[in-house]
C-alpha cells in the first residue's frame, strides 16, 4: 500500500507542475522574423486559395510550408511602408510611418529623388527616436523577466537596438551588412545559430524571451550558397518565375528559417512559442517572366499592391491552421504580443489593433483599430523602380491612390479587381470624395509629411525624364518586363 508520504509527495509534484505550466502558458516565448524584399507569390506558401499565382512555380520553401500548416497565413496583410526604414521603425512602435515621420529609408535626404522633380518631397527622420517606445522596451516595462534580442538589420539607426529595448543584437547594421556570400550568404546561417545560441541560453535559465530575427534575404544583391544554386538550376524553370539565383537565395532564407523552427522544437517550448513571419515590403523589379509579388501591380518603392501586399503567417499556442481575408498591417503586431503576453495597456498613440481574436477564430472577429482605415504613405521619389510619391488608403474593399505630382485620385475594390487594372474614379465619385477627405483629415491630424509643388520645375531638367515611360507604364499596366 502507498503511504501517506507518497501521496503527499505525488500531490506537491503535480502542484509543482501545473504551477510550471500555469507560468510557462502565461508566458509564452516570441519569435518574429522579418525578411527583406520578399513578395507575395515569391514563396510556395500559397498565400490565397484563390489565387494560384500567389505561390510561386520555381521557388521551393518546405520550412515556410510547414509553419503555414499550423498557423494562419494571411492573405491581406500589409507592409507599413514600401521601403524597409519606415516598415522597421513601424513594426517596432505599433504606429504608422506616417505618425513617426519617418517616410522614407533613413540616411536618405537628397539628390535626385529630392530636387529638381515636380514635387518636393517633405524632410523624413532619420532616426528611431528615444521618446519612442519600441515594444522590447514596453515587455521590459511590464513583463520585467523577460529577456529581448535583436539579430540582424536594423536600419532605423538612433544607435542600435540595445538603446532601444533589446539585451542582447548585433548592432546598428544596414544593408551594406547583407553582401556576404558562401558560406554565409546574406548573413542567413549567422543571424540564425547566433539566435539558436540565445535562445538556449534563455530556455536554460529559465527566462522567457522576444526575439526579432531580421534577414538581409532576399534584398538585392543576390548571393547564395553554391549548392543550393547547383541544385535549382538542375530543375525545370517555371512559366513564371525562372530566376536561378533569386530562387537559391530564397530557399537558402527558408532553410534558415528551418533551422530557427527546428531549434524552437529541439529545446522543448513549440507549444509555449508564437512564431511571426512577414516581409519588409514587396520584392523589386525583376527580368522574370511573372512578377515576383505575384500577380500584383508593381513592385517595392510603390504604392500598387505589389510594393506593399506581403506574406504574413503566424503560428502558437492556441491557433490551428486557418486562412485570414482580414485586411492587416504590419503595425498591429505590438498590440497583438500584448495581448500574448497579456500587457493590458498600450503606449498612447498606437495605431494597431490586436490579431489575437482573429488568431484563434473567436467568431467574426476584427482588428479594431482607432481609424476604420489603413493608409500607407509614401511622399518620396525612387525615380529608377518608377516610385513616385503616393498615397494608399484601404477602406473595406476599396483602395484609393493619390498621386501627389497631379493629385489625381485611383480607386480600386480589391475583392474584384486585385491587379488593380479596373480604376472607378471616375465613376464613384461619392466614394472618392468620402474617402479623400477621410485621407487629408487623417494625414492632417498625425501631421504627416506632405510634398510641396516645386515652383522652380524645369521639364528639360526633370530627374526623372529617362524613367518617363516607366512611370507611364507602370501606371497604366499591372506588370511588365523591364528593358
Amino acid at each position: 500500500m502507498y503511504s501517506y508520504r507518497f501521496f503527499l509527495c505525488l500531490f506537491l509534484f503535480c502542484l509543482t507542475l501545473s504551477s510550471k505550466l500555469l507560468v510557462a502558458a502565461a508566458a509564452p516565448n516570441i519569435v518574429l522574423i522579418l525578411t527583406d524584399d520578399q513578395g507575395w507569390g515569391a514563396t510556395s506558401v500559397l498565400m490565397d486559395e484563390n489565387v494560384l499565382e500567389s505561390r510561386s512555380d520555381y521557388v521551393r520553401t518546405p520550412h515556410l510550408e510547414k509553419l503555414a500548416d499550423r498557423g494562419v497565413v494571411f492573405s491581406s496583410a500589409y507592409a507599413p511602408h514600401p521601403n524597409c526604414s519606415p516598415t522597421r521603425y513601424s513594426i517596432l512602435t505599433g504606429k504608422s510611418p506616417a505618425k513617426l515621420q519617418m517616410s522614407d529609408i533613413v540616411d536618405r535626404h537628397r539628390g535626385a529623388f529630392f530636387e529638381g522633380n515636380r514635387v518636393i518631397p517633405p524632410p523624413h527622420v532619420n532616426d528611431i527616436a528615444d521618446e519612442e517606445i519600441t515594444i522590447a522596451e514596453w515587455i521590459k516595462q511590464h513583463r520585467s523577466g523577460y529577456a529581448t534580442a535583436h539579430f540582424g538589420k536594423w536600419h532605423i539607426n538612433g544607435g542600435g537596438p540595445e538603446r532601444h529595448g533589446f539585451d542582447a543584437s548585433t548592432g546598428a547594421t544596414g544593408n551594406l551588412e547583407g553582401r556576404s556570400e558562401d558560406p554565409n550568404p546574406k548573413r542567413i546561417f549567422s543571424i540564425t545559430e547566433r539566435g539558436n545560441e540565445w535562445m538556449e541560453e534563455q530556455v536554460k535559465a529559465d527566462r522567457p524571451f522576444f526575439m526579432q530575427l531580421s534577414h538581409y534575404a532576399t534584398h538585392l544583391a543576390i548571393y547564395s550558397l553554391d549548392s543550393t544554386l547547383e541544385v535549382v538550376e538542375s530543375r525545370q524553370p517555371g512559366e513564371r518565375h525562372a530566376l536561378a539565383g533569386h530562387a537559391a537565395m530564397s530557399e537558402d532564407l527558408d532553410s534558415g528559417v528551418g533551422m530557427t523552427i527546428d531549434k524552437i522544437k529541439e529545446l522543448g517550448i513549440e507549444d509555449n512559442t508564437y512564431v511571426i513571419y512577414i516581409a519588409d515590403n514587396g520584392s523589386y523589379p525583376l527580368n522574370n517572366p511573372g512578377n515576383t509579388n505575384g500577380p500584383l501591380h508593381g513592385w517595392k518603392a510603390t504604392t500598387w499592391e505589389g510594393g506593399i501586399r506581403v506574406p504574413l503567417i503566424i503560428a502558437g499556442p492556441g491557433i490551428d491552421h486557418s486562412r485570414s481575408r482580414e485586411r492587416v498591417i504590419g503595425w498591429d503586431l505590438f498590440p497583438t504580443i500584448c495581448d500574448w503576453l497579456g500587457i493590458d495597456s498600450l503606449p498612447n498613440g498606437l495605431e494597431g489593433g490586436s490579431l489575437n481574436g482573429v488568431l484563434v477564430g473567436e467568431g467574426n472577429a476584427s482588428v479594431e483599430r482607432e481609424h476604420p482605415f489603413l493608409v500607407v504613405h509614401f511622399p518620396h521619389y525612387q525615380l529608377q523602380k518608377a516610385g513616385q510619391p503616393s498615397t494608399a488608403m484601404y477602406q473595406g474593399s476599396y483602395k484609393l491612390i493619390k498621386f501627389w505630382e497631379t493629385g489625381e485620385y485611383y480607386l480600386y475594390n480589391l475583392d474584384e479587381d486585385l491587379e488593380e487594372t479596373n480604376d472607378l474614379a471616375g465613376e464613384d465619385t461619392n466614394r472618392v470624395v468620402h474617402m479623400s477627405l477621410q485621407l487629408d483629415n487623417y494625414l492632417k491630424s498625425i501631421n504627416a509629411g506632405i510634398p510641396t509643388v516645386n515652383t522652380q520645375f524645369d521639364p528639360a531638367t526633370d530627374p526623372g525624364r529617362e524613367y518617363l515611360d516607366l512611370k507611364a507604364r507602370l501606371l497604366n499596366e499591372p506588370y511588365f518586363l523591364l528593358p
